[in-house]
């Protein structure tokens, strides 16, 4: 254990920032070798009330590959508020490295996902000027867990769904600090349930701006998992719940917040191929990463696609963005470039994404709280301000 301690230690603090890991270990709990007993221990450790200032390693070897006991462990974790990273050394033994530098590779992207926990940026992407600041980019997405099977009913039986909103603030056009401003919120859904997220929008938005005390100039969100057919109805709820959270932080209704709300459509069936490359067939290689396409149009509103992805073998599938609301104050941004430059602002891949990097995130906060046995109802949330806890 103090070995590899020593290892992720030297790599965390070897890149320079803030937050740095400490000579040695504060403590050190030895949790058995059963799932029961790493539960009830870490349990156990944490039963005297909420510490400040700790990040706990939790070193691992299950039976199998999966551990059985990360989503209990983690959930405890989760309603203190204390920062984690799990170490699988089922997956790969480090104590005992066949290959040091596999090893080196695993633990660094692990130092990389500390930093990044404790919210520190390690990297970052410029907005555009014509963005009035402070701007804050939303993004939301809801997972909905499979169904399971109920032993008193013998029947497979659907779990709530869960929402997760992730408010990310940007003071300048370019960043000027290490540290990330962000906060992020779970909402309990039934089954299967996408939308009337209206409350959502308000409460998170209205906790995000008291934590980060400001009031913002503009808004940018980012829903994915609305379809065509939603645009009029549950679309236009989010957009008022949104509307009325910042104003309510604001305090003031006259204050004119700037509001762009855009749909992240990925199960399409476009897709774009290359032409005129010399020795290939037309359509032997996707579409470039980058590739933005705008001229297919939703009848009623702008719509763009992006190929973020373009992998050497398959033909990838785009993204299609349709812009369901922009205010005046909001015209002149060039809203397809944001949406690629947030495609690279990911913290956990060096590379472009998809999606923008607050609708990846919320895919993944809502995919870990959806897998808690209370679907991430306890969460403490204000403790994790400033966090990117769920990566």
């Amino acid at each position: 254990v103090t070995s590899v301690y020593n290892r992720i230690r030297n790599m965390v603090n070897g890149f320079g920032s803030t937050y740095r890991f400490g000579e040695k270990p504060t403590d050190i709990v030895n949790t058995g070798k059963d799932d029961r007993t790493h539960i009830g221990e870490v349990q156990k450790h944490f039963a005297g009330g909420v510490k400040d200032n700790i990040f706990v390693l939790d070193f691992v070897k299950p039976r199998t590959a999966a551990d059985s006991a990360y989503p209990v462990v983690k959930h405890m974790l989760a309603k203190s508020g204390y920062l984690s990273q799990f170490i699988n050394f089922k997956t790969y033994s480090h104590d005992n490295p066949r290959d040091e530098r596999k090893s080196d590779m695993i633990l660094q992207g692990c130092s990389r996902q500390i930093l990044q926990k404790a919210g520190i940026a390690l990297w970052w992407v410029n907005i555009p000027k014509s963005i009035p600041l402070p701007v804050c980019f939303v993004g939301v997405d809801v997972f909905h867990s499979p169904p399971v099977y109920d032993q008193k009913t013998r029947k497979r039986v659907r779990k709530p769904s869960c929402a997760a909103i992730i408010i990310q603030l940007m003071r300048d056009h370019q960043p000027t600090t290490q540290r990330v401003e962000i906060y992020s919120e779970t909402f309990k859904q039934s089954g299967g349930q996408e939308f009337e997220l209206e409350n959502a929008y308000r409460e998170a938005l209205s906790n995000a701006l008291k934590a980060f005390k400001v009031a913002p100039a503009s808004c940018i969100v980012w829903r994915d998992g609305i379809a065509d057919s939603a645009f009029e109805g549950f679309a236009g709820d989010e957009i008022r719940g949104i509307r009325a959270g910042l104003n309510e932080t604001v305090g003031q209704a006259k204050k004119d917040i700037q509001l762009a709300y855009i749909t992240c459509q990925k199960r399409i069936d476009n897709k774009f191929l290359t032409r005129g490359i010399e020795g290939h067939a037309d359509g032997a290689f996707s579409a470039p990463a980058g590739t933005m396409i705008s001229a297919l149009q939703n009848m009623d509103n702008q719509t763009f696609y992006i190929n973020g992805r373009a992998p050497p073998y398959s033909t990838a599938k785009p993204v299609r963005f349709v812009v369901i609301e922009r205010d005046q104050g909001l015209m002149k941004v060039p809203v397809s470039e944001l949406t690629w430059g947030q495609c690279h602002a990911y913290p956990n891949w060096t590379g472009p994404i998809k999606v923008p990097a607050v609708c990846q995130m919320a895919h993944k906060f809502a995919e870990l709280a959806g897998g808690m046995p209370d679907s991430g109802e306890e969460i403490d949330h204000t403790r994790y301000t400033n966090r990117i806890h769920f990566l």
